[in-house]
């Protein structure tokens, strides 16, 4: 019998293909000397000069020479503007303001398009002091960002709901509102009427430092346009407090308060919250506390409800940090116990539901009625509703307010008390060997 014998090698492993981009990526070409020259017509008609050691040819970022700002009624403190351009090779260029004091904040105006000369005539339309604002001698840099103020319509949630207004419930409806704000508007602030919102409401005594009305709008061949607000940096006493908005999905702002090197923040979490229900308490991150503010959700409300609310919290800052952590506990006793108390709805309204949902046995429901099927669907819309929630809300059992005991709000590495040093007794007590004698001839081979 012939036998045959066979070998397999397997499939024979091809090379994968690289993945090809989405878009032709072209190589960054450097600014050169023409180049320049091309761009530097409409900064020349402004007296704006390149600063030639600062710019980076290579990454086409073109800088111009700082301008000094001197202090005046309206923002007394010192600035420095210095204007670059970020030269695109296709499309739209950018143009960012910085602007800084002597202190080190630094605040940005960001502009995008494609005609330099009406770029140069945007920014010129945002003042200079409006990036500074100072609270209780606490300076606050502000940095905005040009959008159009179309985009801000185009992205209200309540799109669908302007077209119901115009149906028969919403003329009903706003006929019932009308009557009960004549009626109970004094007594109830919140059927109050709210402004238009290309016309927003001025307030009656404008505080320092606010930014003007947004009423007149940024001028532009393409539409209007809106300085929004993007970011604000300060430091109040040992405290650094950084403040980032998310422009696009209206979600509260977010809050990073640090400290210098070598020390360590020691904050109650209510440190904030007691400003108001908007405030939520704050979380230790390692090295960092974080928390968060709830502001209007779209433009134009969104940028001055923000610039309000970090005016007020720059001032609580400050009048708290100046005094002693247990000067916080007698000042802020009754706001205190208001945020334990809105730290636990979330965990109230859960345990009302668990202890209500016995009590459905003893409901008398028709088959068919529309009560069964709410409680019998609640799950699901309960969980939709969760995840359309801004905010994920924290179920906790939250403590009570006690007075703080630390002395300082900054605690140094050197002002951590050292380690105490154990007895000689002590240390050879949990020695493994102790109980055991060196044997004689041990000792005396030494």
């Amino acid at each position: 019998m012939q036998q045959v014998r066979i070998i397999s090698k397997g499939p024979r492993l091809l090379p994968q293909p690289k993945p090809r981009p989405l878009r032709t990526t072209q190589p960054l070409r450097p600014l050169t000397h023409h180049d320049i020259l091309a761009l530097m017509a409409p900064f020349t008609r402004r007296g704006l000069h390149a600063d030639m050691a600062a710019s980076r040819r290579e990454a086409r970022v073109l800088a111009f020479r700082p301008q000094p700002i001197p202090a005046s009624a309206d923002c007394p403190v010192d600035l420095t503007a210095q204007l670059s351009l970020e030269a695109a090779q296709v499309g739209k260029h950018r143009l960012v303001r910085r602007v800084w004091d002597a202190s080190g904040l630094t605040a940005t105006l960001t502009a995008d398009g494609a005609d330099l000369d009406a770029l140069l005539g945007q920014l010129d339309q945002v003042p200079v002091r409006r990036h500074f604002a100072v609270y209780d001698g606490v300076p606050v840099a502000r940095s905005y960002v040009l959008e159009p103020a179309s985009q801000a319509l185009s992205q209200r949630a309540g799109a669908g709901a302007r077209w119901a207004a115009q149906t028969v419930g919403g003329r009903l409806w706003r006929a019932t509102r009308g009557g009960a704000e004549r009626l109970l508007g004094a007594r109830l602030p919140w059927l109050r009427r709210k402004a238009p919102a290309s016309v927003p409401a001025t307030p009656a005594v404008p505080e320092p430092g606010a930014a003007p009305a947004d009423q007149a709008l940024i001028a532009d061949a393409d539409g209007p346009l809106r300085a929004v607000l993007t970011e604000a940096n300060t430091r109040v006493g040992p405290l650094h407090l950084n403040l980032k908005a998310d422009r696009f999905n209206g979600m509260p702002v977010e809050l990073k308060l640090t400290t210098d090197a070598g020390a360590t923040l020691k904050l109650p979490q209510d440190l904030l919250a007691v400003i108001g229900w908007h405030y939520r308490p704050l979380r230790q991150i390692i090295s960092y506390w974080r928390g968060s503010i709830r502001v209007a959700t779209h433009e134009p409300e969104r940028t001055a409800d923000i610039e309000a609310k970090l005016g007020a919290m720059v001032r609580h800052l400050s009048a708290t940090l100046a005094l002693s952590p247990q000067e916080f506990h007698r000042r802020h006793q009754a706001a205190r116990w208001r945020v334990t108390y809105q730290r636990a709805v979330p965990m109230l309204f859960l345990l009302g539901i668990m202890a209500a949902t016995p009590g459905i046995q003893w409901l008398n429901m028709a088959d068919n009625s529309l009560l069964r099927m709410l409680i019998f669907h609640a799950p699901p819309f309960m969980l939709v509703g969760f995840f359309l929630m801004r905010e994920m809300p924290r179920f906790e059992i939250p403590p009570l307010p006690r007075a703080l005991v630390q002395r300082d709000w900054v605690e140094r590495v050197s002002d951590k008390p050292a380690p105490t040093t154990a007895p000689a007794a002590a240390a050879d007590a949990r020695r493994p060997d102790r109980g055991f004698e060196q044997p004689a001839g041990a000792q005396a081979e030494g």
